[in-house]
C-alpha cells in the first residue's frame, strides 16, 4: 500500500465516528407537547372561527379554529418558539412562547380590517370582509364570475364601473325592470348607488342583462363561511 492509500485509509476510518453521530443527532427529535387555547376578537370578545395556528412547520387544524374559537396543535416542548395566528379578517398576530405539557395559549386579535355591512330584506344583515368581498354574477354549470368592480349602466345607457372601496353604500331591494337604454334582451336588476364623493345615481346591473343572478359575495366575519347574497334580497350594503 501506498503511502497516498494509507493516508487515505486513515482518514476516512477517522471520518466514520463523526459521520454516525451526526446522522444520530439527526434523526433524533424533541419531545412535543399538545397546547390549547381560543382565538378571540379583541374589540367584541366573540371567538374567531376559521384562523390558522402555527409555529415553522407545526400545524393546528387545516380548517382552522373551530365555530368556539378553540385549536389544538403539536409543539416542540422546553423551548421559545415564534407562533403566528392568521386569519382573513385580522392582521397576522406574532407571540413567543415556550410550550409545556397542558400548556394554554389565548390569542386576542386587535386589528381588524375593514368589513362590509349587508341588510337583507328580510331583517338579517351579514358583516363580510372588505377584501373577500366581491361583485358577482352566477354562470349556469360554470359557477361564478367575480370583480371587485362593480359592472353599472346609468340611466343615460353609459357604463359606469365604480371600484368597491369607492362606494359608500348601495340601496336596494334590486329589482327587474325594462329598461332599454342598458339592456335590450329583457329585464335589467336595478338599484341606486351613493359614491363616496358625494355622488348619487340608480344604476344598472349590466350582468342581469342576460338572466344571470348578480350578487354580492364575501366571507362572513363571525364565521367565516362564503356569503352569496342576492341583489334582488338585498336591503342596503354599507361600504367603511
Amino acid at each position: 500500500m501506498t503511502l497516498s492509500q494509507k493516508f487515505f485509509a486513515a482518514t476516512l476510518m477517522a471520518a466514520l465516528p463523526l459521520s454516525a453521530a451526526v446522522r444520530q443527532h439527526a434523526v433524533s427529535s424533541l419531545p412535543t407537547v399538545t397546547v390549547t387555547g381560543v382565538i378571540r376578537d379583541a374589540a367584541t370578545g366573540s371567538p374567531v372561527a376559521g384562523a390558522i395556528v402555527r409555529s415553522g412547520a407545526y400545524l393546528s387544524n387545516a380548517n382552522g379554529t373551530a365555530p368556539d374559537g378553540k385549536y389544538t396543535i403539536a409543539l416542540p416542548a422546553g423551548r421559545a418558539l415564534i407562533v403566528t395566528i392568521e386569519d382573513f379578517a385580522f392582521d397576522p398576530v406574532t407571540v413567543t412562547f415556550t410550550p409545556a405539557r397542558d400548556a394554554t395559549l389565548d390569542v386576542n386579535l386587535t386589528h381588524a380590517r375593514p368589513a362590509v355591512t349587508v341588510k337583507l330584506t328580510n331583517g338579517e344583515s351579514h358583516v363580510l370582509d372588505l377584501g373577500t368581498s366581491q361583485f358577482a354574477y352566477y354562470i349556469p354549470f360554470s359557477g361564478y364570475a367575480r370583480f371587485d368592480n362593480a359592472n353599472f349602466c346609468k340611466p343615460d345607457g353609459s357604463s359606469f364601473a365604480p371600484a368597491k372601496t369607492d362606494i359608500a353604500r348601495i340601496i336596494g331591494p334590486g329589482t327587474a325592470v325594462n329598461f332599454s337604454a342598458c339592456c335590450t334582451k329583457g329585464p335589467v336588476v336595478t338599484a341606486n348607488v351613493e359614491l363616496k364623493s358625494g355622488t348619487q345615481s340608480q344604476v344598472y346591473f349590466n350582468d342581469s342583462c342576460f338572466g344571470d343572478e348578480v350578487d354580492f359575495i364575501g366571507r362572513e366575519r363571525s364565521t367565516g363561511q362564503w356569503m352569496y347574497l342576492n341583489f334582488i334580497n338585498v336591503a342596503e350594503i354599507d361600504f367603511p
